[in-house]
């Protein structure tokens, strides 16, 4: 009998979308047929990326269509409407967790799955961890005894809280951070030891943020499950993650890591009294190893086949879907089942009513308005990037001076927020759109494009950092703007020569095609402004900022050095060039003054204070403000090529779609051997950086870790 094969449809092209097309794609019987999404950009993107041959915009559309099963990407509040009407047009249903808000329509949903004879399965990922499945089983074996204590913990770190976008669903609401990351734990409880009979909360350590809303960083729930006590910890403070389940049982203690797909099982090792702790230690120490070798060979394994398992998170969605779909026909694992789903978001539920609403709502303060407020007068000053690191600054800059300014975002909720109290005028659109930007010029003498792109491919640069520049440029020509101000890159300098000087009319990289994708597409858009100006009059000024700094940028810089984590770093070169720092209010006052220079037009500028402080110098302070000692380690550009290099063989090998050529000139550039020189900027544009070590090390060190650390 042949195998039955699914017609499947994806429901939201967000970032979670990546996991479930490639666990998809690994399953013989599914075929990924369709993806929909509210911005057809994204669901294009997606639908290239994985093959995908139709491209919805709407629900009605995908409900249209031949799918049999649909994957429910969609943001938590969402969830709920989406899923009946899959339900009740006879679809079969994979929703990502939560399940939803409210535990009285998630039982109605599972019912109506039921009477349907339809599948609805929620998506509790790490329940499917190979790591977990051996801890269920040592549990079921009885090698655990019965079950006094779990322990769950999340302890990682959320940078929505340190960096936003703080319009983001999660934080909008107090209780919001505990639906979208408690499902996790509650999911090992209810797993583990049931449906707690009575639960403790405390909620602590509030931080309130931009748009007036207050979230929990830390968590503690308390709850007794049949006389097994269980605790769960939840914390997204900055420190180093702790993602795992303790369990103290009457044979044995277990310990298991999902965080990185450890699982140990410790228990009286059977030798005298004298000896025990040797080998009951022996034993656990062979445990770690042998799961080490098995996650590497893993990893690898899954790497060459380009599958989904490369790391712990994609093998914990793969195993989850695969379960899903084996289940499909016949009986679902109770684990992902619409009634455990419903158990879960009931659990939560009872957390977060436990929340003490006096402490979790803000005071009301008419004063603050967390909006952008009315120009000063008519926007003669169009800024893209405004709500970026850099351009945030320079729109505080441009406005503290009485000028009208108009902002190009992608999303007004979060440009609302990045600059919120100050009187600019904010135009959504898509900046490759010729009418957008044509109605977002009009009036307009000065253009600041202060914007870039990211990507894994350099076809992405291409299309959305090279063909959006030419574009906006094309248009600034059409409305007669008198300047246009780009800010481009060092990374585009080859600066590994120690005794070169580079100044703002240094050539950029001769090699810069075997350069980074971010240099490359740089140097690139510079080139054909440069060829616009030259053949079409185009008022180009052009800015090259150094390794910026300085508060709302995370203090691991990767301009230092390779962050491994907060506390890991493997430096540039030795360490020990002064590099090309720059606080970031002095590359907004550099631009600010470009405003009304005279003459500039066709200068390049070099935005770096003078040599101040090396990396390790760097890496010192940080240390000493952080009070967490940091640990580089030099590291020859020929040791992180040689990396690389193997890397990209194994990509070329199996025709991975993001392989590159590894350049040994990229990597050796990032020591910044030679000395900049921004001299001409400061003669130019009177421009005065902070030009002390001191200032470097309050603005660029002090002030980022305590704003990163609040």
């Amino acid at each position: 009998m042949s195998q039955r094969n699914w017609k499947v449809g994806l429901l939201g092209a967000g970032f979670i979308l990546k996991a479930h097309a490639k666990a998809l794609k690994a399953l013989p019987e599914v075929s990924l047929v369709a993806v929909c999404d509210l911005a057809e950009e994204k669901a294009r993107e997606a639908a290239t990326a994985f093959g995908i041959p139709q491209v919805f915009t709407s629900l009605e559309q995908l409900l249209a269509s031949d799918v049999e099963v649909v994957h429910v990407l969609l943001p938590p509040q969402l969830h709920g409407s989406a899923t009946r009407a899959l339900l009740e047009s006879g679809r079969h249903v994979f929703l990502e967790k939560p399940m939803g808000l409210d535990p009285v329509e998630c039982r109605e949903l599972a019912t109506l799955a039921d009477q349907r004879k339809l599948k609805l399965g929620v998506n509790h990922n790490f329940l499917f961890l190979p790591a977990y499945e051996k801890l269920r089983r040592d549990r079921a074996d009885g090698l655990l005894g019965a079950l006094d204590q779990v322990t769950v913990n999340w302890l990682y770190p959320l940078p929505l809280i340190q960096f936003g976008p703080y319009n983001n669903w999660m934080l909008r609401q107090p209780e919001n951070l505990f639906f979208e990351l408690g499902p996790h734990l509650v999911a090992f409880m209810a797993d583990l030891a049931g449906v707690p009979d009575r639960l403790s909360v405390d909620a602590f350590a509030p931080i309130d943020l931009p748009g007036g809303s207050r979230v929990f960083r830390r968590w503690h729930v308390h709850g007794d499950c049949d006389g097994v006590a269980v605790d769960l910890n939840l914390s997204v403070k900055p420190g180093y993650a702790d993602r795992s389940i303790s369990i103290r049982g009457h044979g044995a203690t277990a310990r298991c890591d999902f965080e990185r797909d450890v699982y140990v099982r410790d228990e009286p090792s059977g030798h005298a009294l004298l000896f025990d702790n040797y080998f009951s230690l022996r034993n656990v120490a062979r445990q770690i190893a042998a799961n080490g070798r098995r996650n590497l060979l893993s990893s690898l394994a899954a790497t060459l086949r380009k599958g989904p398992g490369a790391n712990p998170f994609g093998t914990s969605i793969a195993n989850s879907i695969r379960t899903f779909y084996a289940g499909l026909a016949g009986t679902l694992d109770r684990r992902l089942s619409g009634h455990f789903g419903a158990d879960v978001i009931d659990i939560c539920a009872r957390i977060t009513s436990q929340l003490d609403t006096s402490v979790s709502s803000l005071p009301s303060d008419p004063g603050r308005r967390w909006q952008v407020q009315t120009p000063l007068q008519r926007p003669t000053v169009l800024v893209i990037g405004g709500t970026g690191f850099i351009g945030r600054y320079l729109v505080q800059g441009l406005t503290a001076q009485g000028l009208g300014v108009r902002v190009v975002t992608r999303g007004v909720g979060s440009a609302q927020l990045a600059l919120a109290g100050l009187p600019v005028e904010l135009a959504p659109g898509d900046l490759a759109d010729p009418a957008f930007m044509a109605s977002a010029l009009a009036g307009i003498e000065v253009v600041y494009h202060l914007a870039k792109a990211a990507g894994e491919r350099w076809d992405d640069y291409v299309r959305h950092d090279v063909a959006v520049t030419r574009n906006i440029a094309e248009q600034a020509l059409a409305a007669g703007v008198r300047r246009f101000i780009y800010t481009g890159t060092i990374d585009s300098y080859y600066s590994a020569r120690e005794g070169d000087v580079i100044t703002g009319d240094t050539p950029l990289d001769p090699g810069i095609a075997t350069r980074n994708h971010y240099a490359r597409s740089k140097a690139t858009c510079e080139a054909l402004l440069k060829e616009m100006e030259k053949e079409r009059g185009l008022p180009l000024v052009i800015f090259r900022p150094g390794v910026v700094i300085g508060k709302g940028c995370p203090p691991a810089h990767w301009g230092i050095g390779m962050f491994q984590s907060e506390t890991r770093v493997q430096l540039w070169g030795d360490g020990s060039h002064k590099l090309p720092l720059v606080l970031v209010e002095d590359v907004a006052d550099a631009l600010l003054r470009a405003h009304d220079a005279a003459g500039i037009e066709g200068g390049t500028f070099l935005l770096t204070d003078v040599p101040l402080l090396s990396g390790r110098e760097y890496v010192d302070a940080l240390s000493r403000v952080s009070g967490t000692q940091v640990r580089a380690e030099p590291t020859p550009a020929w040791r992180v090529f040689l990396g690389d290099l193997v890397k990209e063989t194994v990509k070329h090998a199996i025709r991975h779609p993001n392989r590159r050529v590894p350049s040994y000139r990229d990597w050796d550039s990032r020591s910044h051997r030679a000395r900049y020189d921004a001299a001409k900027t400061r003669e130019v544009l009177g421009w005065q950086p902070a030009g002390s070590r001191e200032a470097l090390i309050e603005r660029g060190i002090v002030a980022p870790v305590r704003d990163f650390m609040r």
